[in-house]
């Protein structure tokens, strides 16, 4: 009988357990659905078993507060659910309790209530051996000695807070990142700013393993340090960044802090108008906040506006409102108090270290006990591994295997494809080696038979050998342009554009009373390659747009454009001539025309008479 009544209470516990369990991840809802808040708590008021489930569910109800800045009703409900949650439960839970007190004490000023909080959250992360909630506790000591100005003793609690965390395997990456703001704000106010940046920058070390969302402090911080070094125009850059961070969250505490920052950054600068805006801004953001630790700010800060903006009267008025806020926070019994509390945390401290001896030998027992289940598991996925590994391998090797013959085929493939292209390309060259240096050669051989056939007199025949030996010269000159594209596998624009520069030069030595401009447009790459038949067309079209200019534009300027469209070389011959009607276009535009079909361009003529002419091939 007694042992099923034992039997009864374990299984009770652990269905109490399990219910708490849920009900925080039920109650959890609130946070992502605030329109549903007042149903999910008033079902789940009505489903609470135990002075536990009582406790969470208040968390819950004080965070809905604090969320909506109802400061003194969250300060009751965290009371409460702290006095009624189970330490060994929700351990947890009572240390955010005290956090969260913490800061709505120092929000108001009350730093002895809120060191006093941080000491007893302390407490209960040290009875829970929970080394994230005992760093957080210190790391709130931390600032409460910052915002009471005592910056040595924050550093010290800083330090004290990172060295637990950095040395705690299972450390909550954004505790830290906490930890090392609280000693960079310490060090920023002692006048330290290259410490104070040392440790805001060190908190980026750690980005990927923190939610931004989270640390938006960092960046409003840095700017601070920035400011006070008079970097202005850098700081205000991370306030911004600062600024539109917190906006999404509605963080009024931070936006107090960030428009503070940019009104003094606005004053410094001179520029008043603005700096009275953007410190409004932050009274708004105070205001909203309720703390008191802004207020001061913003009090000094509009205390040192108004005297450099020489408005002296309002400035002591400023001044008397920060000193009695300051006198305030600042009164003798809490000095002591916080002397008290200092005292208490050296004793606790002890007991700390006690505890966590304590913990450090269970622990090293069971990873002891743990050691031969742990080698054993370890053989059996060294044997899978290995099996595993030498499957992948026999398969990647037979997989290497045909990659390589492939790569051979492909090899042969693409030789094959080369010295086909190299056959198609020695036709085109034949053919036009067939059709225009050929044709001309049979039209001066039948010219010179033709000679004997006619009684001409000394000077037609002179001309009629003249005119010979002009198509004689140009027929070379197209022979040794063919030559030098078949010297070539491929022909760059800069060897294009020396070989018409050439022209030119030629061209300005004939006419010398025509201007000649080769131009080349602004990101063209000289090694842009042609194959050798495209090169030798581009070119002769150039050279017979050129010719034609010359002979019949009566133009004093030609200029050869090089540009890109549609990813092909486009070169344009534009000349201020007389122009011509398109409607009587001769051979040799007929014959450009040809060459650019030849190699798979286009060549458009634009003329007007009276309007010059530009000939493009593209």
């Amino acid at each position: 009988m007694q042992r099923l009544l034992s039997l009864s209470l374990v299984f009770t516990l652990i269905s109490f357990v399990s219910f708490s369990q849920d009900l925080r991840k039920r109650l959890g809802r609130t946070y992502a659905n605030p329109d549903s808040v007042d149903i999910i708590f008033e079902l789940e008021k009505e489903n609470l078993q135990t002075p536990n489930d009582s406790g969470v569910y208040y968390f819950f109800v004080g965070e809905r507060y604090n969320r909506n800045y109802e400061n003194a009703l969250a300060h009751e409900t965290f009371l409460k659910s702290a006095s009624l949650l189970d330490p060994t439960l929700s351990n947890d839970l009572i240390s955010l309790c005290y956090i969260r007190l913490n800061r709505l004490e120092a929000n108001s000023g009350n730093w002895d209530q809120a060191l006093m909080y941080s000491q007893k959250g302390l407490e209960n992360a040290t009875f829970g051996l929970d080394s994230n909630y005992i760093g957080y506790a210190l790391l709130d000591i931390s600032v409460v000695y910052h915002d009471m100005e005592d910056y040595a003793k924050g550093v010290e609690y800083g330090k004290k807070a990172y060295d637990l965390l950095t040395h705690f395997s299972k450390a909550n990456p954004t505790f830290v990142a906490y930890s090392l703001n609280a000693i960079g704000i310490n060090f920023d106010d002692w006048n330290k700013p290259d410490s104070a940046l040392f440790y805001h920058y060190k908190i980026f070390e750690n980005i990927e393993k923190l939610d931004s969302t989270r640390i938006t402090f960092t960046f409003n911080n840095i700017g601070n340090t920035l400011l006070k070094q008079e970097k202005y125009k850098e700081a205000e850059s991370w306030i911004l960044t600062a600024v539109n961070l917190n906006r999404k969250d509605q963080d009024f505490y931070s936006l107090a802090a960030n428009y503070t920052n940019l009104g003094t950054i606005a004053y410094k600068l001179r520029d008043f108008s603005n700096a009275e805006v953007l410190l409004d801004s932050a009274y708004k953001y105070v205001e909203l906040s309720q703390s008191m630790e802004k207020m001061r700010d913003y009090l000094e800060e509009q205390y040192l506006f108004h005297k450099a903006r020489g408005e002296l009267a309002v400035a002591m008025d400023y001044l008397e409102q920060y000193s009695a806020l300051k006198d305030s926070i600042f009164k003798e019994e809490r000095v002591k108090m916080l002397g008290e509390l200092e005292a208490k945390y050296q004793v606790q401290t002890k007991e700390r270290e006690l505890a966590e001896s304590r913990a450090a030998l269970i622990e090293h027992e069971l990873l002891v006990k743990n050691r031969n289940n742990q080698i054993l598991l370890l053989v059996v996925s060294l044997l899978i591994i290995l099996g595993v590994a030498f499957f992948f391998y026999y398969r990647q090797k037979t997989k290497n295997r045909h990659l390589e013959q492939e790569a051979k085929l492909h090899k042969i493939y693409a030789e094959q494809e080369t010295q086909k292209q190299l056959h198609e390309q020695r036709y085109r060259i034949s053919s036009d080696l067939h059709d225009n240096i050929g044709a001309q050669l049979t039209f001066i051989v039948s010219s010179l038979d033709n000679l004997k056939f006619f009684k001409l007199s000394k000077e037609k025949m002179a001309l009629k050998i003249d005119q010979i030996s002009s198509f004689t010269i140009e027929t070379v000159n197209e022979l040794r342009d063919t030559i030098w594209a078949m010297n070539k596998d491929s022909v760059s624009l800069g060897d294009l554009q020396a070989r018409l520069a050439g022209l030119i030069v030629k061209a300005k030595e004939a006419c010398p009373q025509i201007e000649f401009d080769l131009e080349l447009q602004d990101g063209l790459q000289n090694d842009l390659l042609l194959n050798s038949m495209e090169g030798v067309n581009y070119y002769r079209v150039a050279q017979e747009a050129v010719n034609n200019a010359i002979k019949h534009s009566g133009a004093d300027h030609i200029k050869i454009v090089f540009s890109r469209q549609n990813g092909h070389i486009r070169i344009c011959i534009e000349d201020n001539g007389r122009g011509m009607d398109q409607a009587g276009i001769g051979n040799g535009l007929i014959n450009m025309k040809n060459r650019a079909e030849r190699i798979g361009r286009d060549l458009k003529i634009q003329s007007s008479l009276g309007q010059g002419t530009q000939v493009c091939i593209f």
